[in-house]
């Protein structure tokens, strides 16, 4: 009987133990998968942070890299890139390039031009004109650009000690230059000068003082074409461009109140200037009672008076 006792005995403290382990067992199972279950929470919690950092990281790359542009655009709408005067945001806002200062091509930089886009007006003139009793009419246009662009400049040093108002490198110019040698070709006068003395003939003499209410204003040579009219200084410029145009080398001559031109020539038709080792006809460009327009001799008190040289370069 003992011996069945001691059986179960042992029976039981058998299963007690390998209850025991199997206890131990699982919850050493159970404590492993929380420790990894925890270490996978872990894991998720440090690579969630991670991704956290990085989308933060990089919405601030994103947000500094805005910056960067809308800095770059300010910047940008700030500069001038093709030097002509006008800032990117104002070339945006008159339709024009920075790329280019003269957008339309007419020769014009964009910031003096009042159509920098294209477009404008375009003044068609007519001069009429005689030369050797033959009638002449000489058609061109004027484009608004143009005009305006001298028109705009300023001309508070009226006193002009060089020759920005001669202009012999202007289209205009250089149109009338050609008709002037077709006109010299069709009837046969080689003397290029008296035909475009002629032409500068049909410009009518107005003071400045009716022009504008000023003592002395000098006008641009497309100003004084497009008005047909101006004074001493004004046919002056003209003739000096016209001239240029022709390849002929001339002068400004400047008096105490007139202006007249200088050609260079070995032999002169009436007065002359000894300039730098050469002889400058004088020309007169404007009629008086003693003294018509296109003549070669000095008159009044200009013929006593030396008169300061403007250089035509």
């Amino acid at each position: 009987m003992k011996k069945i006792h001691y059986f179960f005995v042992f029976v039981l403290v058998i299963v007690g133990v390998l209850f025991a382990i199997i206890i131990y067992n699982y919850n050493k199972n159970v404590e492993e998968e929380q420790i990894q279950h925890q270490q996978e929470i872990d894991r998720i919690k440090q690579e969630q942070s991670r991704l956290n950092a990085q989308f933060e990281q990089q919405q601030q790359q994103k947000q500094q890299q805005q910056i960067n542009l809308e800095n770059e655009r300010a910047l940008r709408l700030k500069q001038d890139m093709d030097g002509d005067g006008l800032t990117y945001e104002q070339e945006l806002k008159s339709g024009t390039s920075d790329d280019n200062p003269d957008s339309d091509g007419d020769s014009i930089r964009d910031n003096e031009d009042k159509h920098p886009a294209g477009g404008g007006e375009i003044y068609k003139i007519t001069v009429h004109w005689s030369h050797i009793g033959q009638p002449f009419t000489t058609q061109f246009g004027i484009a608004e650009d143009w005009y305006w662009y001298y028109k705009d400049k300023p001309r508070n040093d009226y006193r002009y000690t060089d020759a920005r108002f001669v202009t012999y490198k202007d289209p205009v110019i250089q149109t009338i230059a050609k008709d002037i040698t077709d006109t010299s070709i069709s009837t046969g006068d080689a003397c290029k000068l008296c035909v475009a003395i002629d032409f500068v003939e049909s410009m009518i003499y107005q003071y400045d003082i009716d022009y504008i209410s000023r003592p002395d204003y000098p006008k641009y040579p497309i100003e004084t074409i497009k008005d047909g009219r101006g004074d001493c200084e004004d046919t002056s410029f003209l003739m000096a461009s016209i001239l240029k145009a022709l390849n002929v080398d001339v002068i400004l001559l400047r008096y105490s109140d007139h202006m007249a031109v200088g050609f260079a020539s070995d032999s002169c038709p009436g007065n002359y200037y000894n300039y730098n080792d050469k002889k400058y006809c004088f020309l007169e460009t404007t009629s008086v009672p003693d003294n018509p327009r296109g003549d070669f001799s000095l008159w009044g008190k200009y013929i006593n008076e030396k008169p300061s040289v403007i250089e035509v370069n």
